[in-house]
């Protein structure tokens, strides 16, 4: 009677087995959540422009901006996105913001001018499948 050799179909399959693994280990993520803020006080009565924008396929789902005691929230925002509001001397300022991109990337900002003074304020969020 012959003898089989196991060796040969072992070899193949832990070879097999490693290269799955490896394959696994160096799956990129697909996607990320991003959750973007930044916030300043008015150092004068001033107009400030907040802006949205992104790269390759980031989405916002949800931006809010605040001067004084006024908040608004904008569901999904076409980007690039803009406002202008008036600010008082003093009112808090902010802008936060929720998404995802998978390859590219998310900027909230806002940038406020007026007698003499300037505020400017940004946050970034990126991923990349590269």
């Amino acid at each position: 009677m012959k003898k089989l050799n196991l060796l040969p179909i072992l070899s193949i399959a832990l070879i097999l087995s490693l290269i799955m693994i490896t394959y696994t280990a160096c799956k990129k993520d697909t996607e990320i959540t991003c959750n973007l803020s930044k916030a300043d006080s008015a150092p004068a009565d001033m107009s400030v422009i907040f802006k949205a924008v992104n790269t390759g396929d980031g989405a916002i789902s949800t931006l809010t901006y605040k001067v004084g005691s006024t908040t608004k929230t904008v569901s999904n925002p076409t980007l690039p996105w803009s406002v202008t509001v008036d600010a008082l001397d003093g009112d808090a300022i902010s802008i936060t913001a929720e998404g995802t991109t998978s390859d590219g990337s998310l900027t909230v900002s806002y940038d406020g001018k007026g007698a003499g003074h300037e505020i400017i304020g940004s946050d970034n969020c990126s991923h990349s499948n590269n």
